[in-house]
């Protein structure tokens, strides 16, 4: 498992502080019915700043949430800051010149500081690793260092919609909130988690659990890029997608414009923080057809046991049977997901307004949520197979790591068709010869409808498209919900942003997304955390791009001879050549046992890397994983 980042602050300081808390604002509040948070929060600084707390016990550590490839996507970290008590500070010119000297503070200012007749008096805030190492080594009367616990999310905006926030340990969103329990160490029982198989157990442990998401930070910086790129282009409006795996229901990669960074969630606007892909809309004729001739299809099957061709299937569905398929696709039910909005689902639905002809598509419904048509539309054509869209693939019990798969079945065989895989053969058929053949076998089905969403104010027009890209058509391993919204409504209409081009454009991206999801299905059995070195809150380990660089990325970037990689697992071995542009050859599973180059040979870009890794039976094929710097081609 990882370290942790640095001890917490002590269970007193609550005790110490919070009961003065209380009578502060109790004593404040007498006139006034309100306390706004920025008010509140202001006193506890004020609190804090003359009563801060020194203690160095341990509190509860909320857990660590990774991506699948065990990149941090929120961890809790110490944050530091310096502050003096100017009547301890026993030569104020000498303590100035050793900060100054060490931390590159401003000589003036710091004897302006510590000249106050204060009790207190802050330094600098957030105060990086280094410096507080530099501080610490130099034991100078009077100049202390405050801890306090901080959630940090080292990749800021990306997935911050699935992933979420929180605040005083308690999550407030997406998966921080529907997992608040879990990460907060409380003892979870196995029927408030059934999609969590515990393995016989009736409940999980109080010592603390970590979680492994189904995202790939990799996927999702390429899908970022691209809804970023169309949402700068459209203006005022958003854009949402979603790539998900339709064989297990693991959403893989989720994008949203506008974003937000859940390390300033407070500044930001409350509309931003919801999630499109939970808004119910008005589903675009295209689809809703779609879903109408799926249900002729069933009803032929259901009367005769078998799927005619599709000239000739006649051309009205049996509402009862259509009303049973709708149920099954739960475009109408709710849809139990393991991450939540922002803020209670909207109440009242949009209302319909006619843009096209009119046909008569008997129960299908006209709105609801891109996630439940997604969800919808994977059953159509994975066979009818029964799926959750998820974002957990396993919580880790401390300390022993113990792992716990998510599994809706939990071993059941019973009830895990939706639709008849006859149906869904012939449905894949009629979708391939409607659409447009694009990259890697892949078909879109798009459209666009104008609705009034009703608000405080009466209502507003709005334009959503919405489209699904299915990879392959033949057979859909991955879908991809491409959703837009436009508060503005351009008149004349070409001068709004043309979507379907949004979604034929997509092919750019589609090779190398499905390059790194073969990848990992290869490598995921033997993925594991990567212990790294402890870093307290300062913003010196997140880039611009939301990565990590810690001490570990900073040596693998530096890497230029062969390192001895004995022992060391397939994914520490690829992180530690990644720098290096070698193209490299894995035979066999486990940790590696030879290596060719020898270790200290030195690297050029292009050399031929061979790893043998400890197996336990024969040797299986030679595996290429080319040019590591996500250049992977995949044969069309």
């Amino acid at each position: 498992m990882a370290s942790k980042s640095r001890l917490k602050t002590g269970p007193d300081k609550g005790r110490r502080i919070w009961p003065i808390v209380a009578i502060l604002v109790f004593l404040a509040g007498i006139g006034t019915s309100v306390v706004y948070k920025k008010e509140l929060t202001n006193l506890v600084d004020i609190l804090q700043e003359t009563f801060p707390s020194e203690s160095d016990t341990i509190t509860r550590d909320r857990g660590t949430i990774y991506d699948r490839n065990f990149k941090e996507l929120a961890q809790t970290q110490e944050r530091v800051s310096l502050y003096v008590r100017p009547r301890e500070v026993k030569d104020i010119k000498e303590t100035a010149r050793l900060l100054s000297d060490s931390l590159g503070l401003s000589v003036t200012e710091l004897l302006v500081n510590m000249e106050k007749d204060s009790h207190l008096v802050w330094l600098s805030r957030d105060i990086g690793q280094g410096d507080e190492e530099v501080v610490t080594g130099l034991g100078i009367p009077g100049i202390y260092l405050h801890r306090e616990v901080a959630r940090s999310y080292p990749q800021q905006e990306y997935a911050s919609h699935l992933i979420g926030y929180s605040e005083n340990d308690l999550g407030l969103a997406g998966v921080e909130h529907y997992y608040n329990r879990l990460l907060n160490q409380d003892r979870v029982h196995q029927e408030d988690i059934p999609a969590i198989n515990l393995k016989g157990l009736t409940q999980t442990s109080t010592k603390g659990h970590d979680l492994v998401l189904t995202l790939d930070m990799k996927i999702q910086a390429i899908l970022e890029k691209y809804v970023k790129t169309f949402g700068e282009k459209m203006g005022n409006g958003s854009v949402t997608s979603l790539l998900l795996n339709t064989e297990n229901g693991k959403i893989v990669a989720g994008a949203s414009y506008p974003s937000f960074n859940p390390n300033t969630v407070w500044q930001h606007k409350k509309e931003i923080l919801e999630p499109l892909f939970l808004t119910p809309m008005v589903i675009p004729m295209e689809i809703r057809k779609f879903v109408h001739e799926a249900s002729l299809l069933q009803g032929g099957w259901e009367k005769s046991t078998q799927v005619y061709p599709w000239s000739l299937i006649a051309g009205q569905a049996d509402l009862g049977s259509q009303l049973r398929l709708i149920d099954r696709l739960q475009l109408t039910t709710d849809v139990h997901v393991d991450f939540s909005g922002g803020k209670k689902q909207q109440s009242s639905l949009p209302q319909f307004m006619e843009t096209g002809p009119s046909f008569y598509l008997g129960a299908v419904p006209k709105t609801a949520t891109p996630l439940k048509i997604l969800l919808g539309m994977s059953h159509l054509l994975n066979d009818g197979k029964k799926i959750q869209p998820h974002m957990l693939d396993r919580i880790i019990e401390r300390p022993d790591a113990r792992e716990y798969f998510y599994d809706i079945f939990h071993g059941e065989v019973t009830g895990r068709n939706v639709f008849p895989s006859l149906v869904s053969r012939e449905l894949r058929n009629l979708l391939m010869k409607q659409e447009k053949k694009g990259v890697l076998g892949s078909r879109t089905l798009s459209g666009e409808t104008v609705s009034l969403v009703m608000n405080d104010l009466g209502g507003s027009y709005v334009r959503d498209r919405m489209g699904f890209v299915m990879i392959p058509a033949e057979r859909p391993e991955m879908i991809l919900l491409l959703v837009a919204r436009d508060e503005e409504l351009r008149v004349p209409e070409k001068d709004s942003i043309d979507f379907k081009t949004f979604c034929d454009e997509v092919e750019s991206i589609l090779p190398s997304m499905v390059a790194l999801q073969q990848i990992h299905q290869n490598i995921e059995d033997i993925v594991e955390v990567v212990d790294g070195e402890e870093q307290n809150f300062k913003a010196d380990s997140v880039n611009d791009t939301g990565g990590n660089t810690n001490a570990l990325t900073m040596q693998e970037k530096q890497t230029l001879n062969m390192p001895d990689l004995t022992g060391f697992s397939l994914r520490r071995s690829l992180r530690l050549l990644q720098s290096a542009e070698v193209d490299v050859s894995v035979k066999g599973t486990g940790r590696v046992v030879s290596q060719s180059p020898k270790a200290g040979v030195e690297l050029k870009k292009g050399n031929k890397c061979l790893l043998t890794l400890a197996i336990d039976a024969a040797p299986k094929d030679v595996m290429q994983i080319k040019n590591l710097q996500i250049k992977q081609k995949v044969s069309q």
